[in-house]
């Protein structure tokens, strides 16, 4: 299995970055984690829209799911004239299709978008994708509903996070994970946020891979008006050794 870095940053993008969006790839089926400003286009430095099998938006939040509105006009414009690529399945909340959908200004407008995705509710408990990969989710400590979500194949194992502050649900989800994707969104020494905003610093991300035993962590999630880095790397290296910061356009083995 392995992991793209499409975009880390929040709540909006650097130059030449893009906000969270993640593809894992595993016995040929690829999967989108999370659609943020940004990461359509970077997408397209790895592979064409249309060969996605299935995308989770984690939260409804827009740093995580505004590019779903350039995913529907890749994959029905990006064959032209050949015919649109089929319905892609997202995995995402409950109520996701309707809010999504709302924005748009027609009635036609809002059928077409619907017809461009299928979608599943997260609560209705794991899916499979293909015969290869399988996807669970948990729910995280977030001030909107949001959910962390495991990616395994091949007895491989990735944990995503998504959002979150300190979780019991998401540290069941991601106990013995081979890779740990963490949030690491709040500057050290300001772990006293955590539960009130609902995200980790480097530190706490360093301290929950090593609580469940995960055998590699990356980093991610940089909150881009104030993106130290390096510190937020420093404190997860004090609690889990195999830890770095994921670098977008990298791809990582799982």
């Amino acid at each position: 299995m392995k992991l793209t870095v499409l975009g880390k940053w929040s709540p909006y993008p650097l130059p030449g970055g893009a906000c969270p969006g993640y593809l894992a790839q595993a016995g040929g089926v690829r999967v989108l984690l999370d659609c943020g400003n940004g990461v359509v286009a970077a997408l397209q430095r790895f592979c064409s829209p249309a060969d996605l099998a299935a995308a989770v938006i984690t939260h409804l939040h827009p740093d995580h799911f505004s590019d779903i509105y350039a995913l529907q006009n890749a994959l029905r414009f990006g064959r032209y004239p050949k015919p649109a690529a089929p319905p892609l399945r997202i995995f995402a909340p409950r109520g996701a299709d309707q809010f999504l959908a709302a924005v748009l200004p027609k009635e036609t407008s809002r059928r077409e978008f619907l017809d461009r995705f299928t979608f599943s509710a997260f609560e209705d408990g794991e899916g499979r994708v293909g015969e290869e990969v399988r996807l669970r989710f948990a729910p995280t400590n977030h001030p909107m509903p949001c959910h962390a979500v495991e990616v395994s194949s091949g007895g491989r194992r990735l944990v995503y996070t998504a959002d979150t502050g300190p979780s019991e649900a998401v540290e069941r989800l991601a106990a013995g994970a081979h890779m740990l994707l963490a949030e690491c969104t709040l500057a050290e020494g300001t772990e006293h946020l955590a539960e009130e905003l609902g995200h980790l610093t480097g530190g706490m991300a360093g301290a929950l891979a090593a609580r469940v035993g995960a055998k590699k962590l990356l980093l991610t999630h940089f909150f881009a008006p104030f993106h130290a880095v390096k510190d937020s790397v420093a404190a997860a290296a004090k609690e889990i050794g195999a830890v770095s910061q994921v670098d977008e356009g990298s791809t990582y083995e799982v």
